[in-house]
């Protein structure tokens, strides 16, 4: 059947996702914003209506609860106009922010501060799941989180065993890495093709972040082969051996063929062209990326399928998180050079 037939109140809401969406000079103009009174009169002019006077430090937790809360504001109106399948849908896709809190309260404890001032509880208050992350707050130590995830019986748990072998400094990854293990593995339940391409984008990004991460940490091929989220196979296979051998243009020249993101990637980080750079560049494209996947969701499945719902969340989520990231680089007094450097990719979106 088709999904226009099942799933006739999807469409408009996806459309309604793009609209609100920031325009790509809107997102520029935040992430190089020169002043915070710029960075505001420019954010106001978005969906995201926020009520503080000044953007300082002090504000900055403020900033984000209300940028959160918009997006929030968002899915609950999707949620409330979609039928069973694309709740469960929005369900999953706000599992991400357990891991993140999990990741803010790992960097809190790592830098002596309290976590309660990162974590962001509304996408889990509304899925239930509030306890994940209460559960959390008090414990003394990195290991001690691993302990109690364990003892919840969380997936999360499992990034701590690659920690203990690798190494807390490299903790990001690995929570990131069982987020799209724990991710993927529910989605692909749903046996629904639309959301494929998502699952093997998520993959394959991973695989690739990783394959370069690999080659700047010095890792060994037994030690990628314990990390990767599947057995790397076609591009993604010559993607490991070209960083293995140490050939940048190689690599990327293979990012390149990966649609619909790879050019993204290759245009971006051929400006400087190394392991290093390459990486940056990666970390940082993942709005673009998942920009560039709405698209082509919608183009290849319609609008009304679960993949376009999904592909269009993602983006949203990440936008939301780019926006606050672009505020805390401007209180904290990062340059607009290195600004212009970290925020490159939004020029593709």
């Amino acid at each position: 059947m088709s999904s226009i037939l099942r799933r006739p109140s999807l469409g408009p809401r996806v459309r309604g996702l793009r609209v609100k969406s920031l325009p790509r000079d809107k997102a520029v103009a935040l992430a190089y914003a020169s002043s915070p009174d710029e960075y505001l009169n420019v954010l106001r002019t978005t969906q995201y209506q926020v009520s503080i006077d000044k953007l300082t430090k002090d504000t900055l937790n403020d900033l984000r609860e209300q940028i959160i809360k918009t997006y929030m504001n968002n899915v609950k109106e999707l949620y409330l106009g979609v039928p069973e399948d694309g709740r469960e849908v929005i369900r999953l896709h706000l599992r991400r922010f357990e891991y993140e809190n999990i990741e803010y309260i790992i960097t809190a404890i790592r830098s002596g501060k309290n976590p309660e001032d990162f974590v962001i509880m509304e996408p889990l208050d509304f899925t239930g799941r509030r306890y994940v992350v209460t559960s959390l707050l008090g414990a003394r130590s990195v290991e001690e989180v691993g302990e109690r995830l364990k003892a919840l019986g969380h997936p999360a748990a499992g990034a701590f065993e690659l920690m203990q072998k690798f190494g807390y400094d490299k903790f990001t990854i690995f929570i990131d890495r069982q987020w799209i293990l724990d991710y993927t593995k529910f989605l692909k339940e749903l046996q629904d093709k639309s959301i494929d391409k998502l699952i093997d984008t998520l993959t394959t990004y991973f695989d690739v972040v990783l394959a370069v991460r690999a080659k700047i940490w010095g890792l060994s091929p037994e030690e990628i082969a314990s990390l990767t989220t599947g057995m790397p196979s076609g591009i993604v296979k010559e993607i490991f051996d070209a960083t293995a051998r140490g050939e940048v243009a190689k690599t990327l020249d293979l990012i390149s063929g990966i649609k619909p993101w790879g050019q993204v990637i290759a245009s971006m980080a051929s400006e400087e062209p190394t392991f290093e750079n390459l990486s940056v560049v990666l970390d940082n494209a993942y709005p673009a990326i998942m920009r560039r996947l709405a698209d082509a969701c919608i183009v290849e499945c319609s609008e009304f399928s679960l993949g376009s719902l999904l592909a269009s969340l993602e983006y949203m989520r990440a936008e939301a998180m780019l926006i606050v990231k672009a505020a805390a680089m401007l209180v904290e007094g990062v340059s607009v050079e290195k600004r212009r450097s970290y925020f490159a990719p939004l020029t593709l979106i």
